[in-house]
Formats: structure tokens, C-alpha cells, sequence
């Protein structure tokens, strides 16, 4: 059974690191089988149908494709399409958030630990916002990412976890390619 697939790499094409042409990653997708391949934006945001039913079986997939033909090593993290619009659905800091390019969805490689999750969640990181769901960690960050705290780094260091966050307006662009 084929899956719908939104894979995150970090890091791609930002500055001069890292450099993905996206036309070239969309047709190696396709040689390795991948179908229906689309990327949004140059950031390296790869829509695809796979036939695996696990999402880390696909990160792990494409992070080893983008080390193997383009010497690229980021992690990457994957979620179904249901995922995403769940996401889109579950909106924790939509009442503070009101600016949808301040507003971050940082996705978790997996679950965070309870102590560790529940430790950062009783902080004050003002005037930031928090909210961590699942495997999702939602940041509103009024003053503009480049002088946000809760950075996909910061939250990796605490909890002990791989993240990489995408903004709203990103997420909802996605949503309807999906």
C-alpha cells in the first residue's frame, strides 16, 4: 500500500551549505521508485508516495539518497499527509500566534520523554510561546526567528532529539500539494 509522504531534510540550500539542485533530487526520487514527486520551495521540502507505511523508514531513505548522490549529510524527518494536515488541525498557539511566518512547527524525529518535555513546557520562554504534542513542537515567536531561543537546536539539545522546524505559511503551501 502506497503512502503520501512530506520528507523534511534540515538545512538544505540555506547559505551556501549543502546545495541540492531540487530538479536533480526529484529525478534521482524517481529512479529509486519514489512516485509522484514534487518539491516545495528551494529548502529541500520533498512531497512523494512511497511504498513503505513507516515514516522513518523514509527519512532514513531519502537522508542516506542525499549523502549518496549529492554528499549532503542532514537528518531528515518524514510525516504522511495525514500527519501534516493534522497538524495544520491541531494549531496548540493559535490564539498567540499572529503571524503565520513567526509561527514554527518544529518536527521531532520521535516522541520526547515525558520529564524532559514536561521540565521545558513549565519554563517562561517570553515572549516565546511553547506547546509540544506528540511528536510536534509548536513555537510562536514574536520578535522574528532570528531572535527566537526556541530554535530547532535549542529544542534538540533539551530533549535529547533530531527536529527541524517549518514555519506556517510553508506548512499550509504544503498542505494543499499534498
Amino acid at each position: 500500500m502506497s503512502e503520501r509522504y512530506l520528507v523534511m531534510p534540515r538545512g538544505i540550500n540555506v547559505g551556501n551549505h549543502n546545495r541540492v539542485p531540487m530538479a536533480q533530487l526529484r529525478s534521482v526520487l524517481v529512479d529509486r521508485g519514489y512516485h509522484d514527486v514534487a518539491t516545495v520551495l528551494q529548502s529541500g521540502n520533498v512531497i512523494l508516495t512511497a511504498e513503505s507505511a513507516v515514516p522513518e523508514e523514509v527519512a532514513a531513505a531519502v537522508q542516506q539518497l542525499l549523502s549518496e548522490e549529492f554528499d549532503v549529510n542532514v537528518p531528515c524527518v518524514a510525516r504522511t499527509a495525514d500527519q501534516i494536515r493534522a497538524v495544520l488541525g491541531r494549531n496548540p498557539l493559535r490564539e498567540a500566534a499572529t503571524d503565520n511566518s513567526r509561527y514554527l512547527v518544529n518536527f521531532l524525529s520521535e516522541e520526547p520523554g515525558v520529564a524532559a518535555a514536561a521540565v521545558l513546557l513549565e519554563e517562561d520562554h517570553s515572549p516565546e510561546a511553547l506547546a509540544i504534542a506528540g511528536t510536534e513542537a509548536f513555537v510562536w515567536t514574536p520578535e522574528g526567528v532570528k531572535a527566537m531561543t526556541l530554535s530547532y537546536a535549542y529544542l534538540e539539545k533539551r530533549l535529547g532529539i533530531v527536529a527541524t522546524a517549518r514555519n506556517w505559511n510553508t506548512l499550509q503551501k504544503i498542505a494543499t500539494k499534498l
